[in-house]
């Protein structure tokens, strides 16, 4: 006959064998699928999927030993010296600490899972690569790029306008390189945050940080493609200034703010897609009364979500009918021109 506790011993053991497979699993095959973005990016998605991997291991290892030796060590003497009360005590303790512990460790299983993601496609791989114009510098939580064009001195021209660029949620970084190098090219500094999970709630201030990293920029533009631009409208009304840098303009990718803003001095400009089917036209055409005035509206004929990037498709997206590079094309032109319009003008030479 079984005794008190066996029975509740034997189900966590059942429960943690499909936890600890699904714990496994589950970094397996972001390792197989999605390797080069998880080591890229944040590395807070590659440090959880690994302490998930190896903590799948041990709660298998228990598993199966409960399983397979657990009535022995129950039958044994120290086990057959315990009465009755202490042997539901025990159970219930088990049940209690196991409890929260499965909580947990299905709700990492499912964060990692859900956030697997949009790998960069080749095109976007291509853009990332330095050559004589241009320098990429991929730093731990995020890559920028900058011009190293020279001028009639041989000097290298160094920027003082930037932009610091907050992806889409779950959208590998490196897939708005083709949008954004040309902005590089033009002599701008350009930033792309890598952040936690892909989710830019998670890290709200991570602009600020990559800000106070550049005091020779003066002059700085918070970008974002959908939830990367709620997070980079909320940032940029929040923040005038970060020491000596001002924040003077923001550029909305098929994204709109949380709620309205309160800078009118903010230079805006909403670029979107007219066949978008996650920021919609009507999501996007609501927003006006959430933005400045003066705000300027950019609608690129036949695009979608993930034209903003090179990431393949999305679920939920429209059907495109213009051409990507085209539209992309039109995306790069009016984030150039919001930035030089915030560009101070040179002061004049004294005579």
């Amino acid at each position: 006959m079984a005794k008190t506790g066996a029975h509740s011993r034997i189900v966590l053991a059942l429960v943690w064998l499909l936890v600890g497979a699904a714990m496994v699993a589950v970094p397996v095959w972001l390792g197989w699928t999605r390797w080069q973005p998880i080591l890229t990016g944040n590395p807070a998605m590659m440090v959880l999927s690994i302490a998930c991997g190896l903590l799948g291991f041990v709660a298998l290892a228990w598993a199966v030993a409960t399983l397979v030796i657990g009535d022995r060590v129950e039958q044994g003497e120290a086990a057959q010296t315990r009465t009755e009360r202490q042997r539901i005590r025990r159970a219930n303790r088990r049940v209690v600490l196991a409890v929260p512990a499965l909580f947990l460790c299905v709700l990492t299983v499912g964060l990692l899972a859900w956030a697997r993601p949009f790998a960069a496609t080749q095109t976007a791989l291509t853009a990332m690569r330095s050559a004589d114009d241009i320098r990429v510098s991929d730093r731990i939580t995020w890559y920028e790029m900058t011009s190293v064009a020279k001028n009639a001195d041989e000097q290298v021209v160094k920027p003082t306008v930037g932009i610091v660029f907050i992806p889409g949620a779950r959208v590998d970084p490196r897939a708005y390189a083709r949008v954004l190098r040309p902005l590089a090219q033009a002599g701008y500094l350009v930033t792309v945050l890598k952040e936690p999970f892909g989710i830019a709630f998670l890290q709200q201030n991570h602009a600020g940080t990559v800000i106070k990293l550049h005091p020779e920029i003066t002059t700085w533009v918070v970008a974002g493609h959908s939830l990367g631009g709620v997070v980079a409208a909320t940032y940029a009304d929040d923040h005038a200034a970060v020491g000596t840098a001002k924040v003077a303009g923001l550029a909305l990718y098929a994204s709109y703010p949380a709620a309205k803003l309160s800078r009118s001095d903010l230079k805006v400009t909403s670029i979107s897609g007219d066949l978008d089917g996650l920021s919609t036209p009507t999501k996007v055409a609501d927003s006006r009364a959430d933005l400045p005035a003066n705000s300027r509206f950019v609608v690129v004929p036949g695009a979608v979500h993930s034209f903003f990037g090179d990431y393949g498709p999305q679920p939920g997206d429209g059907v495109p009918t213009a051409d990507r590079v085209a539209a992309q094309a039109q995306v790069t032109k009016a984030t150039a021109d919001l930035l030089a319009s915030v560009t101070p003008k040179p002061k004049p030479k004294k005579k």
